[in-house]
């Protein structure tokens, strides 16, 4: 069985070496965690403003059917009930048919990284 004669530790360099693969691969994970956190963020923005605009057609639909009108931008936030919900606007466009029938859009408007976004829900109303 042949022994060993260099039994030396690791050189200075070898370790270098291995730190800078290391921390290369750390940083690219890092990176990835970031965009995961990233694309986190704006799937919850996306989610409040479509739960805000159907939870303001659920208020439309359970107003008397002639003073369903439109309602122009208007910040979440002005309202007692939402509050909470700073940066999220909405505003109301009603289309009347003239045969009892009237086709409501709610839409919601936020900003995600400086860029406006919208989210909109429609549905008819019916006279009862």
């Amino acid at each position: 069985m042949p022994v060993l004669s260099n039994q030396r530790g690791m050189t200075l360099l070898e370790v270098l070496v291995a730190f800078i693969i290391l921390t290369m691969a750390l940083v690219t994970m890092m990176n990835a965690f970031a965009l995961g956190s990233r694309q986190n963020s704006g799937t919850n923005r996306y989610n409040t403003a479509l739960s805000l605009a159907q939870s303001k057609m659920e208020e439309i639909k359970n107003c008397n059917f002639n003073s369903i009108e439109d309602v122009a931008a208007t910040d979440f936030s002005s309202e007692s009930d939402y509050s909470g919900f700073t940066g999220y606007s909405y505003g109301v466009t009603v289309d009347d048919s003239g045969l009892n029938l009237k086709t409501v859009t709610v839409e919601v408007t936020y900003s995600e990284g400086g860029v406006s976004k919208e989210v909109s829900v429609t549905t008819d109303v019916v006279k009862r």
